[in-house]
């Protein structure tokens, strides 16, 4: 499943950006957020295979 026209990947370093890290309350690295619309709907963190962020994407239906 590819992700174009229905979700942006964005990684951002938390040492570099440590409000960003505080606002999203990221405890560990790697960490993912899922947002929609500006809010978060799920988190994640860990080392994860691109099959299982894919599941966990899908869960929410976000796409049409």
């Amino acid at each position: 499943m590819a992700l174009a026209g229905c979700a942006v990947v964005v990684q951002v370093n938390t040492q570099e950006n440590p409000n960003l890290g505080q606002r999203f309350g990221v405890r560990g690295i790697p960490a993912l957020v899922l947002l929609s619309r500006g809010k978060i709907v799920d988190q994640m963190s860990g080392a994860q295979s691109p099959e299982a962020v894919l599941a966990w994407f899908r869960r929410y239906e976000l796409c049409p």
